[in-house]
């Protein structure tokens, strides 16, 4: 028997992202409406549920939701952007402020909740999972995910812990070791499935759900069907496996295979759970609640079944899904007389009209789930901002306020158009790699060269109480002597060739203005045209405006012309604007490729700093290299990136010895060591450390070499 409609429950207003059901009769649903919702089975033998009751109205986005139950008290675990846990009874309403307990500790968005006995698990974008008592004490803080934590289960065995995330990686945890990890898939791992035999399952951005051996954590086997993100999992009670995710769809797993897809007439299909009774229950990002049944008792009246079956094919899906069709090649309806090969494939035919149909085989026939919509071809444009673009979506960032817009064509680099709407809007760059799949989801046209910097996690955080380390801000060469810098650019425009000259007045009407693009653009004209010493004043300015604009077309050659300048005084300078673009918005992502240090660190650059150490004056080049290097290791420390560790750990070793003439170099490189030692202790750190301290012993050097102690 296969599932049908069953109940469709509307009510919230935006996308249902989690549910729960304590039992067959009732339902509890968490939605981006920041409400969480109640449905009570009207009759125990009806298929139809009253309208829900409001049990808690958060002040952000509700996410996660688990079910509590020591033999005490039934509470509901609610979880979401307010960073908070809380615990609320079946029978609160609105009108009741405070929940009856609230778990402060997460430092981000709470995605993750499993409850089981007196404890509660959560997982959160903060890259920890952490495991509560009823009172809201943290039992076990589980800390070693790079990146989000988005899904955490309790094992069997006792204070044994299952969670998954944002760094492809599945841990098992006893208390707050981890007694296993491993690589599980080859994007974001999305939720997790703990089976009564002890083995589990898991599902992926990658579009697959494995199951795990759960003694040897090995591979047993990988169900294949979905056409994009796997969201969730839940099991049934005959052990049938059930999925949902991005490609409008929830689907049924049997002994390795899908038995049936069920069409949603929605993009995103977030959470997917089973009744004790075999009933499934979806939440999609069309703010409805949906409940399929194999029973015929709880199936939905004809009409209602109906009208379900017309939504779902008159739904309209971007051609951009697909890549781009050429409509003359499709058949027509007399395709759709040959049987379909596997559940859930696809056809597209093209009707009388033109218009072009797909179709799914579902439950041994043809049945239509929607209408390719061609609105984003290249004679249909949507105008934004004077400039034709494929699309312009709209980006929710925070409650109350409007959408902001981000334009995107599909020739463009995913990574840059996110950067550039980061940038333009003022958002933190930790949104970088949510806007990145936001586009790649809803242009699916869009492919994305790895290479470019699909792998980058999210950010983990970091704490230093009240010591110095580990360093958590990047050092950055601001002062900007204006008079001296106008002066300079005057004197030195005169004496280029008159075609390459620039009005006197161009600069300092740039800075009055605050054109912080035109100066960047002023820059490149002068390291490009100018004679090679009077370079210099170019690289000045692109120093002192780079942390403010975007990365432009030939910014990156321009600085590495600078490091291979014979000119010791640009080779610095293109440091120093490399050491402030990881204060850019954009700048962190520039240096999660361990290539970039092959390009900053090389022989070049060794012989000029000893020969800088052989000269009087000011080390100037010298405190320039400690300062990239510290910041190298305050990014580290924040996206706990191991392999850029080891790079560092490289470079620190090779270049300490020359950065020892001069004290500034040498405590920015030893904050940098200590910084690094946060990261991952190893040997020969704190003998590096005290390599530096040897030389140098005032207190602000013993006070880090205390805390590397």
């Amino acid at each position: 028997m296969s599932f049908r409609l069953s109940a469709t429950l509307s009510g919230h207003e935006d996308d249902v992202k989690c549910l729960i059901a304590p039992s067959d009769d009732i339902i509890v649903s968490g939605s981006r409406d920041s409400t969480i919702r109640i449905w009570y089975r009207s009759s125990p033998e009806s298929a139809a549920f009253n309208s829900s009751t409001i049990n808690h109205k958060s002040s952000k986005f509700v996410n996660s939701l688990a079910y509590f139950d020591d033999g005490v008290e039934q509470l509901i675990v609610s979880g979401g952007n307010d960073n908070l846990i809380n615990m609320t009874t079946l029978g609160s309403t609105i009108d009741v402020n405070e929940p009856q307990y609230c778990f402060v500790g997460h430092t981000a968005n709470v995605c993750a909740l499993d409850s089981r006995d007196s404890q509660v698990l959560s997982g959160s974008w903060d890259a920890t999972a952490k495991v509560w008592s009823k009172t809201g004490d943290v039992l076990y803080d589980l800390k070693a995910h790079v990146g989000s934590v988005w899904s955490v289960k309790f094992l069997p065995e006792r204070d044994a812990f299952l969670t998954c995330g944002a760094d492809k990686t599945i841990k098992v945890w006893n208390k707050s070791k981890v007694v296993d990890s491993f690589v599980a898939h080859e994007d974001v791992v999305r939720d997790l499935l703990v089976l009564p035999n002890g083995d589990f399952v898991s599902c992926s951005n990658d579009g697959t759900i494995k199951i795990w051996d759960g003694h040897s954590h090995k591979l047993k086997q990988r169900l294949i069907g979905h056409d994009s993100f796997v969201y969730s999992l839940c099991l049934l009670p005959n052990g049938d496996i059930v999925s949902s995710g991005e490609d409008r769809s929830v689907r049924v797993w049997r002994d390795g295979k899908c038995i049936q897809v069920i069409a949603i007439p929605a993009v995103s299909v977030w959470k997917v759970i089973s009744l004790p009774n075999g009933d499934i229950v979806v939440g999609s990002s069309d703010s409805q609640v949906r409940i399929f049944t194999r029973d015929p008792k709880r199936a939905a009246a004809k009409d209602e079944i109906e009208k379900f079956q017309n939504s779902i094919e008159n739904s309209s899906i971007s051609e951009n899904l697909f890549g781009k069709i050429n409509k003359e090649d499709l058949p027509g309806d007399e395709a759709l007389s040959i049987p379909g090969l596997a559940e859930g494939q696809t056809k597209m035919i093209k009707n009388d009209l033109g218009t072009v149909e797909i179709y799914q085989w579902i439950s041994k026939k043809w049945s239509k789930i929607g209408e390719i919509n061609d609105s984003s071809s290249s004679d249909r444009k949507q105008i934004y901002q004077g400039k034709p673009y494929d699309y312009v979506f709209d980006v929710d960032i925070e409650d109350g306020k409007p959408p902001l817009k981000l334009p995107f064509n599909v020739a463009d680099n995913p990574y840059e158009a996110a950067d550039n709407f980061l940038a333009q809007n003022n958002l933190p760059y930790s949104y970088l790699q949510e806007i990145v799949n936001f586009i790649l989801t809803n242009a699916r046209g869009v492919t994305l060269d790895e290479a470019k910097g699909s792998d980058v996690p999210a950010p983990a955080p970091t704490s230093r109480g009240n010591g110095i380390l580990p360093q958590q801000e990047y050092l950055a060469f601001n002062k900007q002597d204006v008079a001296k810098m106008v002066a300079g650019f005057r004197k030195l425009n005169a004496e280029q060739n008159v075609d390459y000259q620039h009005d006197p007045s161009d600069l300092e009407a740039l800075i009055s203005r605050e054109d912080f693009d035109g100066l960047s653009q002023l820059a490149s004209q002068i390291i490009q045209t100018w004679q090679n010493g009077a370079k210099l004043v170019g690289f000045d300015i692109l120093r002192s405006v780079i942390s403010r604009i975007r990365p432009f077309e030939n910014l990156f050659p321009l600085i590495q012309q600078g490091l291979a300048d014979e000119n010791p005084k640009i080779e610095m300078m293109a440091l120093r604007i490399l050491a402030n673009v990881f204060s850019a918005k954009w700048g962190e992502q520039t240096f999660m490729d361990t290539g970039v240090f092959d390009v900053i660190f090389t022989p070049k650059l060794m012989k000029d700093l000893r020969e800088e150490g052989e000269k009087k004056g000011k080390k100037l080049l010298s405190i320039t290299v400690a300062t990239v290097i510290l910041n190298y290791a305050v990014l580290i420390n924040k996206f706990q990136s191991i392999g850029l560790y080891e790079k560092a750990i490289e470079v620190c070793d090779e270049y300490v010895p020359v950065l020892l003439d001069n004290e500034e170099s040498s405590y920015r490189v030893l904050v940098g060591i200590g910084t690094l030692n946060c990261v991952k202790k190893r040997d020969g750190l704190k003998e590096l450390a005290e390599s530096i301290t040897g030389v140098y012993s005032t207190e602000r050097f013993r006070k880090v070499m205390n805390e590397v102690e």
